[in-house]
């Protein structure tokens, strides 16, 4: 087995030994590669019918006769035989591209939803749309036609070289030629591309940055600040994009130029060696039908170059991601493994929470049935680190010391994540909801309930959705609209307590809350029947009589822990295109 090659960044922008993207040929794809090469042969043989049919032609005698009939007959119908394939070729090719991308988004996204994942909004859009498209297109619209292409061509030669051996030379220069030109200008054009992706991804990073801050932005006066910045990254792209045209467009000419010589240099050449009417017309047809995969030649190239521009952004992005999702796995079958904890001589502990790195040895956090327990730290970060290490929103430390979770006497990483939201309701500060009905947003967590405790819920934590243009049924759209802040808070809380979960979790929750929803959130804390742990204020936590568990502040040198959200694991170049 070949031994992987360090990525590295050169000078003009290109990473070179880019991990490589999942196989293209997996499963149904290979059976359509299969029917494009079958296409290929197909309109190949088609052409060598043409041939033989203007062969036949030199028998006819002048004016109508059968044989002229025949022949123009045969001639239309493989006209339009071609025609068909060439329908079925493109179809075949965009399942083969659609396929394929398909699969791809589904691992970026995918991504999106494992810990660790912190790659900014603009990029993940950019990556899921802008290079996927890349990918598609040479895919679909690259691959699929050089597929077609090689046996067609393959077989337009044979037949050249059956009416005279001269004639497929005659095709066959030109071909040689573009593709001597093609050598010097593809990497070019793949700087060019490469250097436009990277100024398209800052600028899309840019607008949507821009775009979320847009609020602050307004109150701070610095909208025409915003955007001269943006309109100054735009000009730069528009600068870019134009200068790389010129390379493209030298690239889709060389493969007209080549198209049109094959056609021209095939009829001179039976000119000059004296065949046949009639045989230099077939050459000339064969010649035709061949010079359509010839004249995408440039545009292929083009797509080749975005490919791999591509390619550049999405190996390192798929290769941390699969980074990632093993770290996951296999912290989360470590901890499944660990044995259950003794949970004190009566048994009355309802949680056990045990994170190493973020716990101190022997004293994990612990709660009884009715218990609140308030996280708290010379660190404050660290009370929000543990909750989304609990919650598996945070990767975990690279160390061997599995995590201890237990709700309910059930290890929360051995259950399934179906009987984890029954065991779990989490609340935190600045909810931002998926786009559903509130209904939906409601029941997200425990969709196996029905509406009847619906309600109840929303009359327990205040939230009335009679200002709502449809109730229930009103849609959120972006994050959470039209709800305000504070009914978000109550929706996240309604959310987190239905179905009494054994654990409930709030963050930081009472400050998105006004004065009647705090005193709202002291009242369902104190009545709450399972456990609670909670990161909150000091006032609410003397209200509640929580009971506060100091947490150690992490030393990062040893444990690993990477408090605040930063890049845990990864590739250091996989966001080289976010800078």
């Amino acid at each position: 087995m070949p031994r992987e090659r360090e990525p590295v960044q050169l000078a003009n922008g290109l990473l070179k030994n880019a991990p490589p993207l999942p196989a293209l040929l997996r499963g149904a794809r290979r059976r359509w590669i299969s029917v494009l090469i079958l296409l290929g042969l197909g309109q190949a043989a088609l052409g060598a019918v043409s041939a033989w049919a203007l062969v036949q032609l030199q028998g006819a005698p002048t004016g109508s006769s059968a044989l002229l009939l025949r022949a123009l007959l045969l001639l239309v119908l493989t006209a339009f035989a071609v025609g068909a394939l060439k329908i079925h070729e493109r179809v075949v090719a965009e399942k083969l591209g659609q396929d394929y991308v398909h699969q791809l988004r589904l691992t970026l996204l995918g991504d999106a939803l494992t810990p660790g994942h912190t790659t900014s909004l603009g990029v993940t859009v950019a990556r899921t749309t802008n290079d996927l498209s890349g990918v598609r297109n040479w895919v679909s619209q690259g691959i699929a036609p050089l597929v077609v292409a090689v046996p067609l061509i393959g077989g337009s030669l044979i037949t050249l070289a059956v009416l005279h051996p001269m004639l497929a030379l005659a095709m066959a220069a030109p071909l040689l030629g573009l593709g001597l030109c093609l050598l010097f200008w593809a990497r070019t054009a793949l700087v060019k591309t490469r250097q436009m992706r990277r100024t398209r991804g800052r600028l899309a990073s840019r607008i949507a940055d821009t775009v979320t801050a847009a609020d602050g932005i307004l109150a701070s006066g610095g909208t025409k600040r915003e955007l001269r910045n943006i309109r100054d990254a735009s000009g730069n792209l528009v600068e870019i994009a134009v200068d790389r045209a010129e390379t493209v467009g030298a690239i889709r000419a060389g493969g007209i130029v080549a198209s049109t010589l094959t056609t021209l240099l095939v009829a001179a050449t039976g000119t000059y060696l004296g065949l046949a009417p009639g045989v230099t017309m077939a050459a000339m047809a064969v010649g035709g039908i061949a010079s359509t995969p010839v004249l995408e030649i440039g545009r292929i190239v083009e797509y080749r170059q975005t490919y791999r521009s591509a390619r550049m952004v999405l190996g390192p992005a798929l290769a941390a991601a699969e980074a990632r999702r093993a770290h996951s796995r296999t912290r989360r079958r470590a901890s499944a493994a660990v044995e259950a904890p003794a949970l004190g001589a009566d048994g009355t502990f309802l949680v056990h929470l045990d994170l190493p790195g973020l716990t101190e040895q022997g004293d994990p956090v612990r709660g009884r049935p009715g218990e609140t327990v308030r996280l708290v730290s010379d660190d404050p970060a660290v009370p929000h680190e543990l909750i989304r290490r609990l919650l598996e929103l945070s990767p975990g430390p690279d160390i061997s010391e599995p995590d201890s979770v237990w709700v309910g006497g059930e290890n929360l990483r051995a259950v399934s994540t179906k009987r984890g939201r029954v065991l779990v309701g989490a609340a935190s500060a600045g909810a931002v909801f998926e786009r559903s009905t509130v209904a939906r947003a409601l029941h997200y967590r425990r969709p196996d309930l029905d509406a009847s405790d619906d309600h109840d819920v929303l009359e327990l934590v205040g939230l009335d959705l009679s200002h709502l243009p449809d109730g229930a049924r009103t849609r959120l759209r972006r994050g959470g609209e039209p709800l305000g802040r504070a009914d978000r808070a109550r929706l996240a809380l309604a959310r987190a307590v239905y179905g009494s979960p054994p654990l409930l979790v709030i963050d930081a929750l009472e400050g998105d809350l006004d004065d009647a929803g705090r005193r709202m959130l002291e009242r369902v804390l104190t009545a709450y029947r399972g456990t609670v742990v909670m990161v909150g204020s000091d006032d609410l936590s003397a209200r509640l009589g929580a009971r506060e568990h100091k947490l150690p502040v992490p030393a990062d040198s040893s444990t690993g822990v990477t408090i605040g959200g930063g890049r845990s694991r990864g590739n250091a170049y996989e966001d080289a295109d976010d800078e």
